[in-house]
């Protein structure tokens, strides 16, 4: 294997050491899971899965200048690699590295429905709109297969609970039966975080979602359905995608948007 081979289908291209662990492994080039390919000099890392045996399923937030209370995420990690993403160093507290185990290694909380409808069944539980994603997608590819974002949007629709969904996955359009339901009943907004209009500069940073030109025709096939539908700058990357601000904001208004917000790059 080559010094300079590439890491294929990751956003990171390394995996550090976890800052609270004191010891650390580190693989040879022929130590699973690695996959090395001599033609195209590339090392391909596949995804793992392990279950994750959480007793509650709501995350509260009390930080200032997060705009939610309350967050839902189904899986703790997230397959789309997106190599900004700030949520990365949360993967440490699993034992894992913040680098390619945070996109390879995900914890999959199989009773997140079963969790929320707990929580919304106590008297103490006050009713507050939750945010899907606040850490990690709720529509990352796995949920294509586990349906646990779909099941618990059922669970919020049957308790009436708000919701607004972060993603930067067409998958979304699979659960319009149940987000539509929502809608009508004032239930529900959908957010399509978009960083960059330029494709080739979007596989490099977030090489596992939708491509920008698919979020922006979600955003018109949500809209054309009566959802409401808005467009995320996030990050914003100064110097090099502060600039699409204007164009994005245009092109996600042309496809049905209807609000609009940003965020800073943080580099936790």
């Amino acid at each position: 294997m080559s010094l300079r081979s590439e890491i294929r289908g990751r956003g990171a291209k390394s995996n550090p050491k976890n800052r609270f662990e004191r010891f650390s492994l580190e693989n040879f080039p022929d130590d699973e899971p690695y996959i090395y390919s001599e033609e195209d000099d590339e090392i391909k890392i596949p995804t793992q899965f392990f279950v994750d045996d959480s007793k509650t399923v709501i995350a509260k937030n009390d930080s200032y200048d997060v705009g939610f209370n309350y967050s839902v995420n189904p899986y703790r990690g997230c397959e789309h690699g997106c190599i900004y993403c700030y949520a990365r160093p949360s993967h440490e507290f699993l034992g894992f590295s913040s680098g390619t185990d945070f996109e390879s290694k995900i914890m999959v909380k199989k009773d997140a429905p079963k969790l929320l409808e707990a929580e919304f069944s106590k008297k103490n539980y006050k009713p507050d709109f939750i945010m899907f994603s606040g850490d990690t997608d709720c529509y990352q590819p796995i949920e294509r297969k586990l349906k646990l974002t779909r099941e618990v949007l059922k669970v919020c629709l049957k308790y009436r609970n708000p919701v607004t969904i972060v993603t930067k996955n067409e998958l979304v359009l699979r659960d319009t039966d149940i987000i539509k339901e929502m809608a009508e009943l004032n239930l529900i907004s959908i957010c399509f975080s978009i960083v960059t209009l330029n494709r080739s500069l979007a596989r490099k940073m977030e090489p596992r979602t939708s491509s920008p030109e698919r979020r922006l025709e979600t955003i018109g096939k949500l809209a054309e359905k009566k959802i409401p539908v808005g467009v995320n700058i996030a990050p914003v990357i100064p110097g090099l995608t502060d600039q699409e601000i204007p164009l994005i904001l245009k092109e996600a208004s042309l496809h049905g948007a209807v609000f609009a917000g940003h965020s800073m790059l943080r580099l936790p």
